[in-house]
């Protein structure tokens, strides 16, 4: 954290999933700064929203994977049902995270499928390894 004549820094920051509303926070906002609210419901009606996150090792060209993954995989995601958000992320070093975003767990569940499925036959060679897959339903979040 910053370090200042007044003590730590008031700069916060996130890391964030986009409109979707995940986040992991660094540090928590205070309840007297102005326009910082600790309740906000989750989008869709409030209702939940289930995540499934892929961390994929040892890949062997992250761009032509993110070409194959854009033009052939997101239509695929996109028409499952319940479907809010897809993000593919190269965290560099041959490791690349994807996660999914749907409003009910079935969705995330199919999503599972549809992305063995594609990456068996489209991602041969690119994808030497099988994922880490770890899937729940969003507790937390912030939002713009």
């Amino acid at each position: 954290m910053d370090q200042t004549s007044d003590g730590p820094s008031r700069r916060q920051f996130a890391w964030g999933l986009g409109a979707t509303g995940l986040a992991l926070l660094g540090g928590w906002p205070s309840l007297q700064e102005p326009g910082v609210s600790l309740e906000r419901p989750l989008p869709q009606k409030g209702g939940p929203l289930y995540v499934t996150v892929r961390r994929y090792e040892g890949v062997t060209d992250s761009r032509e994977a993110g070409r194959r993954v854009a033009e052939g995989f997101v239509p695929l995601i996109r028409a499952v049902p319940g479907f809010v958000a897809y993000y593919w992320i190269d965290a560099g070093g041959g490791v690349m995270i994807s996660a999914s975003v749907f409003e009910n767990q079935d969705g995330a569940e199919r999503s599972n499928q549809v992305a063995a499925d594609f990456a068996r036959v489209n991602l041969v060679g690119l994808l030497p390894n099988l994922p880490q897959v770890t899937a729940g339903e969003v507790v937390a979040y912030g939002a713009a």
